[in-house]
C-alpha cells in the first residue's frame, strides 16, 4: 500500500487529497470519502484508507475547502453546496485515477447526508456508502436542542447572526467551538461529544475545534432524506444504535428511500465507529464487504 498526496482543482483553488494505492496492477474501485462536521482526514480516517488498500481497494480522501491541508479562505466556515462540490471534483478526480474502475462515494455523519444528495444527482458511481449520516438538519437541531439550556441557545443564535452579518462585510469569522462540553456554547454538547471528539482527533493536527457560526442558520434547510429516493447506485447506511447526534431512526428513514442496505451497531455511539474506535472493525469490514460485492456484481 502506498499513500501520495494529490491537489485536486476546484473553483480556482484547490483541495488537499490522500490517494492509498492498494498493491497490484489489477483494475479496482476507488472510494471517495471524507470527513463529517469540521472533521479533518487526519480525525479518524487514516484506518480506513488503509483498510481499504490492504483489501484491494483505493481510496481517494480530501479536506474540504477552508479546512485542513486544503485551500480557500476564510477558514472553517462549512458551507454545504460548496463541500458537495468539492465531492464532485474528487469524484471526477478519482475517475482518472491509474487502474480505477469504478467510484464509490463515502461520508459519515455530515458527509454521510452530503454523498446522499452527491448521489442523488450522478449517474456514474458503483455505490454509496453513508456512516452514522446526518440527514434532516432540522429534525436532528431540534433533538439537539434537549442538550442546551436557554441561555447557550441564545448565545448561539446571536453568534450565528453576528457571523452572518460579518460575511456579509468581509470582516473574519464569528468562530464557535465545534465540540464542547454539556451545556457550553458550542455546536455539539451530547456528553460524549467531547471525549469523543477528542480521542478521534488525537494524532490529527489538521483538525481545529472551531466553525464559522453562520452555518446554523442554513441547517434547518439540510434535508438531504428528501433526494435519498433519487439515487441509482446500491447505498449502505451504517447506524450506530446509540447515536444522540446523528439520530437513528432519521438514518433509518434515508435508508428506506435509498432502498439501502442497512446495517446498525448496537450500543455504539457516534464517536465509536471511526478508527481505533469499539467498533471499527465490524464497521469497515462491513463497508469493505459491500464495496466486493459492487465488484462482483459488475463482472457478473
Amino acid at each position: 500500500m502506498k499513500r501520495h498526496d494529490l491537489r485536486i482543482p476546484v473553483a480556482g483553488t484547490a483541495v488537499a487529497a490522500w490517494h492509498y494505492v492498494a498493491d497490484g496492477p489489477h483494475r479496482r474501485p476507488c472510494v471517495v470519502m471524507a470527513h463529517g462536521f469540521c472533521g479533518t482526514r487526519d480525525a479518524g480516517l487514516v484506518g480506513f484508507g488503509e483498510r481499504f488498500a490492504a483489501a484491494g481497494i483505493d481510496t481517494l480522501c480530501f479536506d474540504y475547502r477552508g479546512f485542513g491541508a486544503s485551500d480557500g479562505y476564510p477558514r472553517q466556515v462549512i458551507d454545504f453546496a460548496a463541500q458537495r462540490r468539492d465531492y464532485h471534483a474528487a469524484i471526477d478526480a478519482a475517475h482518472q485515477l491509474d487502474q480505477v474502475d469504478g467510484v464509490v462515494i463515502w461520508g459519515t455523519s455530515l458527509s454521510g447526508g452530503h454523498v446522499l444528495a452527491v448521489a442523488a444527482g450522478r449517474t456514474d458511481l458503483t455505490g454509496v456508502i453513508a456512516l452514522t449520516p446526518i440527514v434532516d438538519g432540522l429534525s436532528t437541531l431540534l433533538r439537539m436542542r434537549r442538550e442546551l439550556t436557554a441561555g447557550t441557545a441564545v448565545r448561539l443564535g446571536a453568534a450565528a447572526l453576528r457571523d452572518a452579518l460579518a460575511a456579509g462585510s468581509g470582516a473574519a469569522p464569528v468562530l464557535l467551538p465545534a465540540v464542547g462540553a454539556p451545556h457550553t456554547v458550542a455546536m455539539l454538547t451530547t456528553p460524549d461529544a467531547l471525549p469523543g471528539y477528542l480521542a478521534v482527533a488525537e494524532r490529527a493536527p489538521l483538525w481545529r475545534n472551531e466553525f464559522a457560526a453562520r452555518m446554523l442558520l442554513r441547517v434547518p434547510a439540510y434535508r438531504p432524506v428528501l433526494r435519498a429516493h433519487r439515487i441509482g447506485a446500491p447505498v449502505l447506511v451504517q447506524i450506530a444504535a446509540g447515536d444522540r447526534n446523528a439520530p437513528a431512526d432519521l438514518a433509518q428513514a434515508a435508508a428506506q428511500r435509498a432502498k439501502a442496505v442497512v446495517r446498525e451497531y448496537g450500543g455504539a455511539g457516534h464517536f465509536d465507529v471511526y478508527d481505533r474506535g469499539p467498533v471499527f472493525d465490524a464497521v469497515v469490514g462491513d463497508q469493505i464487504s459491500f464495496v466486493s460485492s459492487l465488484s462482483e456484481r459488475t463482472v457478473s
